[in-house]
């Protein structure tokens, strides 16, 4: 087509989209369809979309009479809502906005059952009519990059602080340093820098803290930058990749843990990353002032202190986060500049306590104050709301119990309409789970509890809920206010003395943020602190107040390296195998050290560090980790196996011993004994792990509290059952159940379940990497095995087989769920012990019908469910078929 052609197509289209803007009620039709910014975009039926061209005449729906009878009101409303749908000039109206693309359709065609959605042109050409591209400009490539994402999201403008950023950057070539307050719209930023380093080739890189935020990134993004033509991988402990995937990636989100892992074993996939996006920084900050034996190894922030140190002189960093004290450390150490607008947007914020008259309020300004004789806070924080059934409304509070007793009591006292279609939705139609089973019930009053112990999936949903407004109240611990800004109106904080996460002004912030500077700057929000009672933190409210709201806000300071972690980055430097003397090795680590972040700040670290690489080297060599040859010291051949097959160092040195003293056909229960060795599944709520004797000497520490030490055999001997009879098939909700009635107040709940089954399936299949490396053959297999156990929930037989892989077909051949453990044991025992069986098993030409349905009377299973399970066996091995096809062209 030539210039002139595009040209005369452009104009007259334009044209058409002015027509179709003049007919008759099309303005108001787009007014009724267009959400608030930042809300999600809605699909009306005719009843809304009449209901809401009258309500921008200022005519609204009155209430129904309490007698049922109708009332005048009612009949002039119902009049003029029949004036307006007769005739017919909306629905020709609403056909040319479809026509011209400012909207879609979905549904039937009639009148009454098609459902409208204003599409990204309708939303612009609303905006204004005059400015159909949109609300940015495309001079620069930050700008078009923009103006892709907004399109992809479906928003017409940018936020202050975005705004600011597309028409101050060109382009980022440079590390960058993004301090901008929660929910304000840091990440869509990140995505436009990924975006347009994608486009010159480069690899990125995308660090998260949680999976939720991972998921949240893929989600959103994912779609927009495949149809782009560029790959976007997941991974984490819910969504394992594979090392081809994250080679072959262009974009990796991956979890700070389980990148730091597969760093410090020099995984290819992390090699040639052009940017690396560190999402909140302010986790650099550590939460222990001091090494405490039970947790040692737990520091978060050292870890990623050791990540961005190894990535920085090879990689472009970006960081986002909200601000911090002392922000010019951070970019002296990272020669970055730094993006730190000083548009903002704040809720009201309100301290909550009690005094002699009642309960007291009071804004932190000072300037407004109230006191209410009600002896319950709640009651009095939602009457200070005013109409807070209207609102959506968020409480903090410090454990789990905490949050669930609550959110039941809240379902009772303050009652909001869910229908049961939505209750549904968020708990699943899958196995009765007992936590899930108790916040179905606190929906029936219209209010939730959330916290991590919840099933994954079950939380995944009700996080979309919670977006969509269908829940609008909510009880949960600290977890849901980290990485994700939900459509909040008010957070009410409960400050008990239990939680002792929130200590400093920048957490506070992290939890005030959950109302989205979307949402802020179009509805506003409140803040309650309800200071609920002394504790070593805030003996009293008035320091708590000048912590949180008022002091200055403190610099970020990451903990120390801890033994664990030491002996990973000497291993590092020794992974290829060759020989380095103990001088240049103790070099190495005190220049990975003076790199740290901590390094920078402390000049007192590296000196002491000195005499720590001295400790570690020690027990290395002691431990037979390290050997001495003529030329210098190695890691012995076994260690170098095992560091390759993902088992952590630490974890070698403490069960090389155990692995190798494992010979012939091991009972279960040994298995599960032997996997108790390492560190991760003693991490996993409840915490079990027990630092050893050497890594206390190292630290010059005498020995753990009694109060832990006595814990830990009662906790070890549930988490130990509670694998055995996953492996039994029995159902979770039994073994949750029968779990809690003997843990006596520890609580391990299906998440925490489903956390400690995925990290044990992943150690366990590292181990049987290692005895295949070392031609190991019959314990590989076990292991394997094993691991498969604990991934599925089966005995050993079952595990053996492929059935497990297999995924039934829904609609048009979308992809369900695997095949359950349930169905595949009833496949098993019917003599259908692999796929390749469900296939040929019954093929017999002696005999009439099809071979599909003599496995569907065959197989134990329901008629139409064999029938599904079939035709799935067939496009597995169909697909298996073509893959040994393309195989052999490759070979050719």
């Amino acid at each position: 087509m030539s210039a002139r052609s595009k040209e005369e197509d452009s104009l007259s289209r334009l044209r058409g989209q002015l027509k179709a803007l003049s007919n008759r009620h099309a303005i108001e039709i787009l007014q009724v369809l267009n959400p608030h910014t930042g809300e999600i975009v809605p699909t009306l039926g005719w009843d809304s979309i009449v209901e809401g061209l009258l309500a921008l005449d200022s005519i609204v729906k009155p209430n129904k009479d309490s007698k049922g009878e109708k009332t005048q009101d009612e009949a002039d409303y119902e009049e003029k809502r029949q004036g307006l749908m007769s005739g017919g000039t909306i629905y020709e109206t609403m056909n040319k906005l479809v026509k011209v693309g400012f909207v879609i359709s979905s549904g039937d065609r009639g009148r009454k059952q098609r459902g409208f959605m204003i599409t990204h042109d309708g939303r612009l050409a609303l905006a204004s009519v005059g400015q159909l591209g949109g609300p940015v400009g495309a001079g620069t490539e930050v700008q078009r990059a923009a103006k892709t994402l907004l399109k992809h999201k479906n928003f017409i403008s940018l936020l202050p602080a975005q705004k600011k950023f597309v028409r101050e950057f060109g382009d980022i070539d440079g590390n960058l340093v993004i301090q901008m307050p929660p929910g304000s719209g840091k990440t869509f930023l990140a995505i436009i820098v990924i975006l347009l380093k994608l486009q010159e080739g480069k690899r990125c890189l995308y660090l998260s803290p949680y999976t939720s935020l991972s998921r949240q990134i893929v989600e959103e993004y994912g779609t927009l930058l495949n149809d782009l033509g560029y790959s976007v991988i997941r991974h984490d402990g819910i969504s394992q990749a594979t090392d081809t995937e994250l080679e072959n990636a262009d974009l990796a989100v991956v979890m700070y843990e389980t990148f730091a892992a597969a760093l410090l074993q020099k995984k290819k996939w992390t090699d040639n990353i052009g940017l690396s996006v560190i999402d909140e920084l302010t986790e650099l900050d550590s939460t222990q002032p001091s090494v405490q034996p039970e947790f040692i190894g737990s520091d978060r922030s050292v870890k990623l202190d050791l990540i961005i140190s190894l990535l920085k002189d090879s990689s472009q960093i970006l960081t986002l986060s909200s601000r911090f004290g002392e922000t010019e450390e951070i970019t002296e150490w990272l020669k970055a500049s730094i993006f730190r607008p000083d548009v903002r947007l704040t809720p009201d914020e309100f301290i909550v306590s009690e005094i002699e008259q009642g309960i007291k309020i009071e804004s932190s300004d000072g300037t407004q104050r109230s006191t209410s004789q009600h002896i319950d806070t709640l009651d009095v924080i939602m009457d200070h709301l005013d109409n807070y059934e209207e609102k959506s409304i968020l409480i903090v509070v410090g454990s789990r119990y905490r949050a669930q007793a609550l959110a039941r009591s809240l379902s009772k006292s303050h009652p909001r309409p869910v229908k049961q279609n939505f209750i549904d939705q968020v708990v699943g139609n899958g196995e009765s789970l007992p936590l899930s089973g108790r916040l179905s019930k606190c929906l029936q009053g219209g209010v939730a509890f959330h916290h991590s112990g919840l099933d994954s999936s079950v939380r995944q949903r009700l996080e979309q809920a919670i977006n969509d407004k269908i829940v609008r109240m909510v009880v949960s611990t600290t977890g849901i206010t980290s990485g994700m800004s939900l459509p909040f109106d008010c957070v009410v904080i409960l400050l008990d003395p239990n939680m002792y996460f929130l200590t400093t002004r920048s957490r506070y912030l992290q939890i005030a943020g959950r109302i989205g500077e979307y949402h802020l700057g179009q509805y506003g929000g409140r803040i309650y602190i309800v200071f609920e009672g002394p504790s070593r933190v805030f003996p009293d409210v008035q320091s708590m107040e000048e912590t949180l709201l008022h002091k200055p806000l403190e610099p970020l300071n990451p903990g120390p390296v801890y033994p664990s972690l030491a002996v990973s980055v000497l291993v590092r430097n020794m992974i290829s195998g060759k020989p380095i003397t103990r001088e240049a090795l103790k070099k190495n680590f005190l220049e990975y050290i003076r790199g740290t972040f901590r390094g920078t700040i402390n000049e007192d670290y590296t000196a002491k560090m000195g005499k720590f690489f001295g400790s570690v080297f020690k027990w290395l060599v002691k431990a037979k980790i390290l050997e001495d040859t003529e030329k210098g010291f190695k890691i012995t051949k076994e260690t170098r196996f095992a560091v390759l097959a993902g088992i952590d160092p630490i974890d070698y040195l403490q069960t090389k011993d155990i692995l190798s003293n494992l010979a012939g056909d091991i009972e279960e229960a040994r298995l599960i004994e032997v996997l108790f060795n390492f560190r991760l599944p003693q991490e996993i709520r409840p915490r079990t792990l027990a630092p050893s004797k050497d890594e206390l000497k190292v630290l010059e520490i005498k020995t753990l509290k009694d109060w832990y030490l006595k814990l830990i055999p009662e906790r070890l001997n549930i988490k130990k059952t509670v694998l055995q009879r996953w492996m039994d098939e029995q159902e979770v909700a039994t073994i949750i159940s029968e779990t809690g009635e003997r843990a006596r107040g520890i609580s391990l709940d299906e998440g925490d379940l489903d956390s400690l089954l995925g990290i044990c399936s992943n150690v366990v299949e590292s181990v049987s990497r290692f005895f295949k490396a070392t031609k190991k053959k019959g314990l590989a297999e076990r292991f394997n095995v094993f691991s498969r156990q604990l991934q599925y929930g089966v005995h050993a037989d079952l595990a053996s087989s492929d059935l497990l892989e297999l995924h039934l077909m829904q609609g048009d051949n979308a992809l369900s769920s695997r095949l359950s453990r349930h169905t595949a044991r009833i496949l098993y025992d019917n003599g259908y012990k692999t796929i390749s069986n469900v296939v040929r098993k019954d093929i017999d030409a002696s005999k009439k019908g099809l071979a599909r349905d003599r496995f569907s009377q065959n197989c134990g299973l329901e008629v139409e469910r064999g029938k599904e399970v079939y035709i799935a066996a067939m496009t597995h091995i169909r697909a298996q078929l073509m893959g040994d096809d393309d195989d052999d062209e490759d070979e050719t």
